[in-house]
């Protein structure tokens, strides 16, 4: 019988573990923006209270997702959780009882925004899974990311943010009322 050695790990080499985190560490950011982006957007459209109440929780979801870039993490990761656990509870109950054409509110941009908001609270809800760490302990390049994974999952991030956001975007009221490219935004353009 022959033992295989377990696979060893060059010193300061970065590990699997800490490259997929580094490749995904601006998903939740990135997506908080494009669920920002289209609840603004259907609040636009939208009947009565329901408008304001999406705009505000637009502004919510882009100021959300600045702070989750700039920390590298999901900020107030209970929090996050707890409000998107609620958006996705009444979106679900909206559409499951026909509500959504009688408070102007599309169905694939609102899937759309519920889609981006699923990551960010996924990234909560992992960080609250995280072992708790001793006060005053360091792990091996604490707070360093490698740069490289980083700047691909960023901008693949990004690609996949706008290749969900821009069709949402257009399928709202906002989007409807938008000069199609390649027109003039006024008549009188030539004078």
């Amino acid at each position: 019988m022959t033992m295989t050695a377990a696979p060893t790990r060059t010193p300061g080499a970065p590990s699997r573990a800490r490259t997929a985190t580094g490749v995904f560490r601006s998903w939740p950011g990135l997506a908080g923006i494009g669920a920002g982006l289209v609840l603004a957007a259907l609040a636009a459209g939208a009947v009565g209270g329901t408008g304001l109440a999406l705009a505000g929780l637009g502004v919510a979801a882009l100021g959300a997702g600045v702070a989750a870039l700039r920390a590298g993490r999901v900020v107030l990761p209970r929090t996050t959780l707890a409000v998107v656990v609620v958006l996705l509870l009444a979106a679900a109950a909206a559409a499951s009882s026909g509500l959504l054409p009688a408070l102007g509110i599309p169905g694939g941009p609102l899937l759309a925004a519920c889609a981006f908001l699923v990551v960010p609270a996924t990234a909560a809800a992992l960080r609250l899974r995280a072992p708790l760490r001793v006060p005053g302990e360091r792990s091996p390049r604490q707070g360093t990311i490698d740069r490289w994974p980083a700047l691909v999952g960023m901008l693949a991030g990004a690609v996949l943010t706008a290749a969900l956001a821009t069709p949402a975007l257009a399928a709202t009221a906002a989007g409807e009322l938008a000069v199609p490219h390649g027109q003039l935004h006024s008549e009188h353009a030539g004078h």
